[in-house]
């Protein structure tokens, strides 16, 4: 699986579902996928691709302000 996220601080592309529950982590089932709704979006020099890792996850949460346990994911386009 695979995440986009701010160049600039790490926040990953988020999808916000209801008033109730938290955003959601997007995520991409392959970096060609991922990489090309960037490009589709023309959005390349802001964003990049990172594979979900425990070290990339880590800086997720830190950029949300969340323990890593605490970040829900949903598929593109979900």
């Amino acid at each position: 699986m695979f995440a986009i996220i701010c160049k600039a601080d790490g926040f990953p592309v988020s999808r916000h579902v209801g008033n109730e529950t938290p955003d959601l982590v997007v995520t991409w089932t392959s970096q060609a996928a991922a990489s090309a709704f960037l490009a589709a979006k023309g959005i390349q020099a802001d964003y990049q691709v990172v594979a979900l890792t425990d070290d990339s996850l880590g800086r997720m949460a830190q950029a949300l302000g969340c323990p890593a346990d605490a970040i829900a994911f949903d598929a593109y386009p979900g």
